[in-house]
């Protein structure tokens, strides 16, 4: 709903969530923001409103590192999938990450932020399906002709679009990054 709210876009939406992003709690996220208040915060756009609200930035993942890359912080607190952490400190050696938590304090996993479904796309195990064919995925032909037409619109709908998208350069000038998403 956070895409939907900043592009005014029409979008029809099914009841279901990310289980990494949707596990990330406000009270949480604040408590741990208190012990570290210089401390930018950066969240994915599929987390609960509290949390996005308390964002210095809201992006995908290229956004969230592009912007732990280009901000003037050393510590930041970052609410997505754990696997993002290693590019991030790749990104931007000598800054510290800290994951947002995802439970709370009794909790037996104060931060599981681990996707295992996306864990399993590596570009290795694509190549390994394209090689050998093993786990190939059948569908019905009438599924898969819809299926088609489906992932046709959207591609032609991408392409579309493709005239209106330019690379951020610089995230601090880019406002809608940093507008309106809580404080700084």
């Amino acid at each position: 709903s956070y895409i939907q709210q900043q592009t005014g876009a029409d979008m029809l939406l099914w009841q279901g969530s990310c289980l990494v992003h949707d596990e990330f709690k406000g009270i949480e996220l604040d408590l741990l923001r208190r012990e570290h208040p210089k401390a930018k915060i950066l969240v994915h756009p599929e987390s609960p409103a509290n949390v996005v609200a308390q964002a210095d930035v809201v992006g995908s993942t290229s956004q969230l590192i592009a912007a732990a890359q280009q901000l003037d912080a050393n510590e930041f607190i970052v609410a997505t999938d754990n696997g993002i952490l290693h590019k991030m400190r790749m990104a931007a050696p000598g800054k510290m990450f800290i994951e947002a938590p995802t439970a709370g304090n009794s909790a037996t996993c104060k931060s599981c932020a681990h996707c295992p479904w996306m864990a399993m796309n590596a570009l290795t195990n694509l190549a390994e399906v394209l090689e050998t064919g093993r786990n190939e995925i059948h569908v019905d032909a009438d599924i898969g002709r819809r299926a088609v037409t489906c992932i046709n619109r959207m591609l032609d709908f991408a392409a579309q679009q493709k005239a209106n998208v330019r690379p951020a350069a610089d995230l601090a000038k880019e406002s809608a990054l940093f507008s309106g998403v809580g404080p700084a």
